[in-house]
């Protein structure tokens, strides 16, 4: 890692364990003088990039946070503040988000702010907010927080534009044009019937009608879903109302916004985004962003699983006291290369995770089908390699699988599971090892010298 190359100035962070890691990896990229991104940031780097790259593909958790609470009028307002207010820091976060994360009883759903802290936000204490009339909004909508919008519905929705900030029109249109496109290339499309489904050409002319309408020049697709928190929705609809407020409180959340997806809705297949509250169990992954930055690109972050597969003769490290393996292992490739598989407890999943590199590594007899009996759900292959050793040629003293696990099914229900397995003879070098994933995703410094080495 000697010859170094120029981090990139916006990134992604993503971090396993969840927004305090992500948080202080974000905060030591961009230094004293950067920021997080808010939502008007992804705004910005989508409208100079296009669909197929990092800003419109991946999801983002902004510095951006919706509150709802009764205004000093006694009305129910949205207020929406961009990287101010009391969720503007890592400590601000955390404490509203504790009123649900701290509820051993489980109880408790979304965040809350004081009402006193609300009204400061409507008075413009920390800085410019955009308010909404909460009760306004939710008449323009059948099931408001929940169903997806048309290009024209887009354009003029308060929320929407609040949310994504000065460029919120500007975005729309862009987005309804490379929806439009879309729209015209799956109309040339006939999805194939492999499960031989009936009314399988009904389907297919419906769907070829519905492309080729949201792909005419002056069409209005659908392009976004405008949520609410998912667990502590905002309103119940016009048959129910809307969910209380706790006196003294208002709900509070960060807002983020989703990659494009492929969306099947009310009989319609829609290219859209959504653009809603993060809650503290979603995943988090913040934008970073340096000082004088231009947000014309994002770079997607430090991938650990995919950094140490392709960096990791710069991530073995010694063995303090080298022991004599003799034991029987699962082995996997790396490129090309084989190591050793990090041991698992009992009847699990593989790890996949390369510890000893093999030096040598030769086939004993022909590919056999190993089959077990499935233990819980059957998208997951979990096997004793126990089992596995059972059937092994004597001089054996390791097995890769090649192909993919299959199902046999018995009576309507997943029975067994059956793989293909090849047995071989290794020596590997048990005085380095590779470095766990988990191990890599915590140290910064090594993270960021591996993207930037590229």
């Amino acid at each position: 890692m000697s010859k170094q190359k120029v981090l990139p100035s916006v990134m992604g962070f993503y971090h396993e364990d969840g927004h305090v890691p992500a948080w202080k990896q974000t905060t030591r990229f961009i230094g004293k003088d950067g920021r997080i991104g808010v939502l008007p940031d992804v705004i910005e780097a989508r409208l100079a990039t296009k669909p197929g790259e990092t800003p419109w593909e991946t999801y983002f958790t902004t510095l951006t946070a919706e509150y709802l609470g009764f205004s000093k009028g006694g009305t129910r307002i949205l207020i929406v503040a961009h990287g101010i207010g009391p969720m503007s820091t890592l400590d601000g976060i955390l404490k509203v988000y504790s009123y649900e994360f701290k509820d051993k009883e489980r109880n408790r759903r979304g965040g809350r702010i004081s009402h006193q802290e609300f009204l400061d936000l409507e008075s413009g204490k920390y800085g410019e907010v955009q308010i909404v009339d909460f009760d306004a909004y939710c008449l323009r909508y059948q099931y408001p927080f929940l169903q997806h919008l048309r290009s024209s519905q887009a354009l003029v929705d308060p929320v929407l534009r609040a949310r994504l900030g000065a460029q919120a029109e500007k975005y729309v249109q862009t987005h309804t044009a490379y929806a439009r496109k879309w729209h015209c290339e799956q109309a040339d499309i006939d999805p194939e019937n492999p499960y031989k489904l009936p009314n399988h050409e009904q389907f297919l002319t419906r769907r070829a009608q519905q492309h080729a309408r949201d792909g005419a020049e002056y069409s209005d697709p659908f392009i976004v879903e405008v949520g609410g928190p998912a667990n502590c929705c905002y309103t119940f609809g016009p048959e129910h109302g809307h969910r209380p407020i706790e006196e003294g409180m208002a709900f509070a959340h960060l807002i983020s916004i989703g990659g494009l997806c492929n969306m099947h809705h009310e009989g319609n297949e829609s290219l859209v985004c959504d653009v809603g509250c993060h809650e503290w169990w979603n995943g988090v992954r913040l934008l970073g962003i340096r000082k004088n930055a231009k947000l014309d690109g994002i770079h997607q972050g430090a991938r650990a699983y995919d950094l140490l597969r392709k960096h990791w003769k710069f991530l073995m490290k010694p063995v303090k006291e080298v022991q004599v393996h003799n034991g029987f292992c699962h082995i996997l490739s790396v490129g090309d290369s084989w190591f050793t598989d990090y041991p698992k407890q009992g009847a699990s999943m593989d790890n996949w995770e390369p510890e000893f590199l093999v030096e040598s590594v030769e086939n004993v007899g022909t590919p056999v089908l190993f089959k077990t009996t499935i233990g819980g759900y059957h998208g997951f292959f979990r096997y004793d390699i126990r089992e596995i050793k059972r059937i092994a040629p004597l001089e054996a003293n390791a097995y890769s699988f090649t192909d993919e696990p299959q199902c046999i099914w018995e009576g309507g229900n997943p029975k067994y599971h059956t793989r293909t397995v090849q047995f071989h003879r290794i020596v590997f070098d048990p005085s380095q090892r590779l470095i766990r994933v988990s191990e890599l995703v915590n140290d910064y410094e090594t993270l960021m010298a591996l993207v930037a080495k590229g």
